[in-house]
């Protein structure tokens, strides 16, 4: 596969060779809160769209899952597969046409990963295909209307800064009925600030924002 835009920009410093597990306190927080959201059961087969450098997959090493995981930059792969146990279940490819069965998964994690996608509509139908019957999707997807791109425009005139070649930013009702009109059932959301605060931040963070003005919507959908 030839070098991307996440090759070239996003992970330009990422060494492939480097095996570091370090990782920061807000990344192992935003971790473990994403996995406190799924009834996990062993046995079962997850696949993460969109793995990055694997922090996730490999804190879930310990659960008893078949894990797999896709990401479109090679070089994040590379690392990715240093963190787990069968790195031959990392695959690096472009995801808007998954390589796999029909119904293969019980579980489908994409973490700030749809919102990328040149065509949204057709990764969630993706997505769709390779659940299984009774199985469980994970999306995390940015919000349109966070409240720190509302005070910067009141501010400075300035909207969202997109740090991504695709970025796409809906509101939680837009987001809703995208991912509904795939064929996927949302059951419950959640909201998502970010972990880069102290607790007592994200405490009154959680409290006085209002829910529509969070950071990132997470959508459990079936």
């Amino acid at each position: 596969m030839e070098d991307n835009f996440y090759d070239r920009h996003y992970y330009k410093d990422v060494k492939p060779a480097s095996s570091d597990k370090k990782n920061c306190p807000a990344r192992t927080k935003a971790t473990n809160f994403f996995i406190g959201l799924i009834d996990l059961k062993p046995g079962k087969k997850l696949l993460d769209i969109g793995c990055g450098d694997g922090l996730f997959l490999s804190a879930l090493e310990d659960k008893g899952l078949d894990l797999w995981g896709i990401d479109i930059s090679r070089k994040i792969t590379e690392v990715a597969k240093k963190r787990v146990s069968k790195p031959e279940q990392i695959i690096c490819k472009e995801a808007g046409q998954l390589p796999f069965s029909d119904k293969e998964f019980d579980y489908i994690t994409a973490w700030g990963v749809v919102e990328h996608f040149p065509d949204i509509a057709a990764i969630l139908r993706e997505i769709r295909r390779v659940m299984k019957d009774g199985a469980e999707a994970i999306i995390m997807v940015p919000n349109a209307y966070y409240y720190k791109f509302i005070w910067d425009t009141l501010r400075q005139g300035a909207g969202p800064i997109k740090h991504q070649e695709i970025e796409a930013l809906f509101s939680f009702k837009e987001w809703k009925e995208l991912i509904e009109a795939s064929g996927l059932s949302v059951v419950k959301t959640f909201r998502h600030n970010k972990f880069n605060k102290s607790l007592m931040s994200i405490w009154l963070r959680n409290i006085f924002i209002p829910f529509y003005f969070s950071n990132h919507f997470i959508f459990e959908c079936i």
